[in-house]
């Protein structure tokens, strides 16, 4: 059977799969309009086909409630981390970031609690589980990395937003929700998204809430032009069509638009409760991204970027392409896993950092694959010259982890017979200590 004949197979029992299409039954669905079947959002059919599994999906916000019990089934967690030991057990510079972060302080610990609200709305419209309790998120399967931002009172800063992207990337997102903004164009968060776009993670921002063109008065990050970037509009109920009246827009900076307005999710008391905001329409986003890696672990981020909004349902909204079509995105992720073979695969060094010294040294390098990578085999890691991993193909980004240090490291793509296909080298840095610049930059809010 030719590789086009199996991947058509794989998708009819992806989109087929009568266990894939069995209904969540959590109490309060019938209150969330966007997935209803009048909604232009069209989860429903998304749903038939993946729920996002496999998928870890980072929330870059003012924490989140861990343990409501709708969040807690699918909160991330770094097993390689003791919890409450005070020790950087996995060397990546943070002290018992078991769940996530919290750069809003300089203390070792992390306080991911959510005083203000908003981060724990936004992880349930992402990954609610379905558990037949309260609401559902757009990919219920999918895991909730917590990274704190925006403290309780007063706003966040965009070091600490761009040191949130990095952690994430470096600890395995695949996908970044960020619904804030602020009016400081900061190039550290601009590097920290292309950083991002080499790891193949997709980064979803909300468009703002002051009803501005924002082509014309810039709001960021959403106005960073990035290939992996999703600028959010936010629509109004029942079906999802027309502009909130408090939504940014622009034809440049705002890709798509989502469900945004009186949108019901899990609150920080532990209950649940409606919001609005382009806040709320990331999410959605986000959540349908998720759903489309799942099935589609290949694309990398400016691909998954280009199907959503090839499949965008078509508006008259002053924004780029249109209505966020859940069903379509996830079909059409699935159908672009088909690549032509023989040519060359792309290999990008994400991270090669080194923990210890002599014999305790930890070297870890992440590396990120893009293009046509059916003639890999294995992947060869070395440091120096010496040989230390070789890894299976697998997702867009891998990961070695070896007990030796070393000042350059090299990946190479091994084809049949061991012949390199491509190779990548980086300088081997060490890892830097977290939390060192999270007060400077401009001011951050919610979006």
């Amino acid at each position: 059977m030719s590789p086009r004949s199996v991947a058509l197979v794989v998708l009819w029992l992806v989109v087929c799969s009568p266990a894939a299409a069995q209904a969540p039954n959590d109490p309060r669905l019938r209150e969330q309009w966007a997935v209803a079947p009048r909604a232009v959002f069209n989860l429903q059919g998304a749903w038939n086909v993946t729920r996002g599994a496999g998928v870890t999906v980072a929330v870059i916000d003012t924490g989140a409630r861990i343990e409501h019990p709708d969040l807690a089934p699918n909160v991330w967690v770094n097993f390689r981390e003791v919890p409450g030991n005070r020790v950087d057990d996995d060397g990546n510079g943070y002290v018992d970031d078991v769940h996530g972060v919290d750069l809003t302080s300089t203390a070792k610990r992390q306080d991911l609690t959510d005083g203000y609200g908003h981060g724990t709305h936004v992880a349930g419209t992402i990954a609610a589980a379905s558990n037949g309790r309260g609401v559902v998120g757009v990919a219920p399967r999918a895991r909730l990395m917590i990274v704190k931002v925006i403290p309780t009172k007063g706003p966040g800063r965009t070091s600490a937003v761009a040191e949130g992207i990095r952690y994430a990337v470096a600890n395995g997102a695949q996908v970044i929700n960020m619904s804030l903004g602020g009016p400081t164009r900061d190039t550290r968060v601009r590097d920290a998204i292309l950083a991002a776009a080499d790891a193949n993670v997709v980064v979803v921002c909300s468009a703002g809430n002051d009803g501005l063109n924002i082509d014309r008065k810039p709001a960021y990050p959403v106005s960073f032009a990035t290939p992996n970037l999703i600028g959010v509009a936010a629509t109004r109920p029942d079906t999802g069509k027309a502009l909130g009246d408090f939504s940014n827009f622009g034809r440049r900076s705002v890709a798509v638009a989502a469900p945004g307005e009186d949108v019901l999710s899990t609150t920080s008391d532990g209950a649940y409760g409606v919001m609005s905001g382009t806040s709320m329409a990331a999410p959605h986003v986000s959540g349908v991204v998720a759903l489309m890696r799942s099935v589609a672990p290949k694309l990398s981020a400016p691909e998954l970027r280009a199907v959503l909004l090839e499949n965008a349902a078509r508006s008259s909204l002053p924004i780029g392409s249109g209505y966020v079509d859940a069903r379509g995105a996830v079909r059409g992720a699935a159908k672009a896993t088909e690549v032509t073979l023989g040519q060359r695969p792309e290999l990008r060094i994400v991270r090669a950092q080194s923990a210890g010294h002599g014999r305790a040294a930890t070297t870890v390098v992440q590396f990120g694959v893009s293009g046509a990578t059916d003639a890999v085999r294995r992947y060869r890691v070395l440091l120096g010259r010496r040989r230390v991993a070789e890894l299976a193909p697998g997702p867009t980004v891998l990961s070695a982890r070896v007990r030796r240090g070393g000042k350059r490291a090299t990946i190479q793509a091994l084809g049949d017979g061991g012949r390199v296909i491509a190779r990548v080298r980086s300088k081997v840095t060490k890892v830097p200590k977290g939390k060192l610049d999270i007060g400077s930059g401009g001011d951050v809010g919610v979006g």
